[in-house]
């Protein structure tokens, strides 16, 4: 069964106080919030924010932590439909430039509108793709989007670069630092083979090493997956974290970049990230 990389969401108008000074929990997302995924980075290491300057925390209004995205422009943010769905601008913010997110700097941006593909819900493209506008513009530099022609990006054994704040093992913490990790992308066959008709092929992509240990883990959603400079996916989901003969699952970006570049429309051309 496909199941969302994220924690509870933690967003909602009608939410409810845990504890003094926890977070407040929407009663309807904590439904839907998967019980047995967490996409934190599993198996990598240490990163440093400058190496990452496109990559942003999505957080709620008071500051907790839930997903990760992109900065594709200024005011653009590529991140999954599943973080934000249902969600008003009001309920994020964007928390940017920090490699430790208890720690002061970056910048932190409100959100003015969300869009969410209008065929997320449909079970044959299941589009987890959302794109942000900020009110205000980021000062970090931005990453390109896949293109439609992009495809040789996808090949079987592309070494790709995942990276976010999430859990370092399933069902363990999440990482208050940024994590990187390197993963090559699988077949399509293989990831067939591991989720059946959940994975859609036109608009996923997976990866991940046979033998498990390297993976994005809860936290993670929305958060990229990178190569050749460019912006391939977002974080979407998978079965645990790391397990072996269960790769990451990432929403195939150029299978929607006419859909994005509507979304960007206006924006200045990105070069690859070197």
């Amino acid at each position: 069964m496909a199941q969302a990389r994220r924690l509870a969401r933690l967003i909602g108008i009608a939410a409810a106080v845990v504890a003094a000074g926890a977070a407040t929990v929407s009663a309807a997302q904590a439904d839907q919030a998967p019980p047995a995924v967490q996409p934190f980075v599993v198996g990598g290491e240490a990163a440093d924010i400058a190496d990452f300057p496109y990559i942003v925390a999505l957080t709620t209004a008071d500051g907790f932590p839930f997903c990760g995205g992109s900065i594709a422009a200024p005011t653009k943010i590529v991140t999954a439909a599943h973080c934000v769905q249902g969600s008003e601008p009001g309920e994020l913010a964007i928390v940017s430039g920090r490699t430790d997110l208890t720690a002061a700097g970056g910048v932190t941006a409100e959100v003015a509108s969300i869009w969410v593909h209008p065929e997320y819900d449909n079970p044959a493209v299941k589009a987890d793709v959302a794109v942000l506008t900020l009110s205000t513009p980021l000062p970090a530099t931005p990453i390109p989007v896949a293109a439609a022609a992009d495809t040789a990006l996808y090949a079987e054994g592309t070494p790709t670069t995942i990276a976010g704040w999430g859990r370092t093992s399933e069902g363990g913490p999440a990482s208050d630092t940024l994590r990187k990790a390197a993963v090559p992308l699988t077949s399509d066959a293989t990831c067939a083979t591991a989720y059946g008709p959940d994975f859609v092929p036109a608009s996923m992509v997976c990866a991940g090493l046979p033998e498990g240990g390297v993976d994005t883990c809860q936290g993670d959603s929305g958060g990229p997956l990178v190569a050749g400079g460019k912006l391939i996916g977002v974080v979407s989901w998978g079965e645990g974290c790391a397990r072996p003969g269960k790769p990451g699952v990432y929403t195939r970006l150029n299978a929607f970049s006419a859909d994005l570049d509507a979304q960007l429309v206006g924006q200045e051309p990105v070069p690859p990230v070197r």
